[in-house]
């Protein structure tokens, strides 16, 4: 069960981006699976971990094929990028008080960032990197 699936909708066009942002996707539906068997503090460190790492990688990746594209807007790109982040590892370090909670927080965080994150900011990339011959790079 997921509470994202993957739609051509989603897509960037530029195909390594692609994959990358379905590898976050696998994240966020197995904390989905986790938080509706209420077992959300048992994958939340894993989840969190995971997410750090993954979406440093990515994001890096991200912004390496902006900047050597030119990517006009990759400064504010950066900027998302870095509150991600930031939210990220300001969850790491709260207290475990109700693990569950934060577990849910953190679900509904990711879902409505990464569907704003995908559809609007990165959306807007896709063309230009695509027009000069983006599509393939991996």
């Amino acid at each position: 069960m997921s509470i994202i699936t993957w739609k051509d909708v989603y897509a960037t066009g530029i195909k390594v981006l692609d994959r990358e942002h379905q590898g976050l996707i696998d994240q966020i539906n197995l904390l989905y699976v986790a938080v509706r068997e209420k077992k959300g503090d048992a994958v939340l460190t894993e989840v969190l971990e995971a997410l750090e790492k993954y979406t440093r990688e990515h994001f890096e990746h991200e912004e390496k094929l902006m900047a050597a594209y030119h990517y006009p807007h990759l400064d504010a790109h950066r900027q998302k990028h870095a509150e991600l982040l930031a939210t990220v590892k300001e969850m790491k370090q709260r207290p475990r008080v109700d693990p569950d909670v934060l577990a849910r927080e953190l679900l509904k965080f990711l879902r409505d960032w990464l569907m704003h994150h995908i559809l609007v900011i990165d959306k807007a990339y896709g063309p230009y990197l695509e027009a000069r011959g983006g599509r393939f790079v991996e």
